[in-house]
Order: structure tokens, then C-alpha cells, then sequence
């Protein structure tokens, strides 16, 4: 399935969850997007993640164990995980290129439509 597909439909279930899920999902996410992109190597990542500790980060901020954080954190993946699984399974995809663009599809190689529905 296309990459970009995947990231909506992920944004999508992640924008569905619980405000108290989703705050503490997006806040360990943003560290570590944040941490990734000054990151060069995957050395250098892991060791930024060492040094701050996105889960110690989100139990301070809300009020959380580390076990607690990382418990809920997994909780909140698999959700997602499985979800993303469901939605994919579950949607279909119907080329409708020769319906939209008829006898251009030749001069128009690059380009295809679908139709995707659930």
C-alpha cells in the first residue's frame, strides 16, 4: 500500500484516540521526530534518546511512572497497530484511471486515479 496512505489513515486513528491517549502518544512522538531530525546516524539517535529520554519526559509532564509511561505508550501503539491492520483490510481500492482520463491514459503515464472506499 502507498506510504502516504498509511500516514493518513495512521493520523487518522490517532486523531480518533482518547484526548488523554493521544496527548501523551503525540508528545513521545514529537521528541522523537525532533530527536531523529537533528540525528545523522542511527548512533547518534539512539544515544540522543538515551540522554532524553522521551518516556522519562511524558511521565513528568503527566504525572506517570516510567513504567507506567511505557505501558501505556505499547497500549497505545498496539491500538493503533491494530486499527491501521483493520482499516487496511478493510478498504478497497478500484482503478478508475481509464474511466477519468480515457483515451489520454497514453500521453498521461505518470497519473492514475482510484477509488477507495470502505
Amino acid at each position: 500500500m502507498n506510504e502516504k496512505i498509511m500516514e493518513i489513515f495512521a493520523r487518522n486513528i490517532v486523531d480518533s484516540l482518547p484526548m488523554s491517549k493521544r496527548r501523551i502518544y503525540q508528545f513521545i512522538e514529537g521528541i522523537e521526530d525532533r530527536l531523529a531530525q537533528q540525528s545523522e546516524t542511527k548512533e547518534q539517535f539512539l544515544t540522543l534518546l538515551r540522554e532524553q529520554s522521551p518516556y522519562h519526559q511524558a511521565g513528568n509532564r503527566f504525572n506517570l511512572s516510567l513504567d507506567e509511561t511505557v505501558k501505556l505508550m505499547h497500549e497505545i501503539e498496539d491500538e493503533i497497530n491494530e486499527k491501521l491492520e483493520r482499516k487496511i483490510r478493510n478498504y478497497k481500492w478500484i482503478d478508475c484511471t481509464d474511466q477519468v482520463y480515457g483515451h489520454q491514459v497514453e500521453t498521461i503515464k505518470n497519473r492514475q486515479c482510484f477509488l477507495i472506499f470502505q
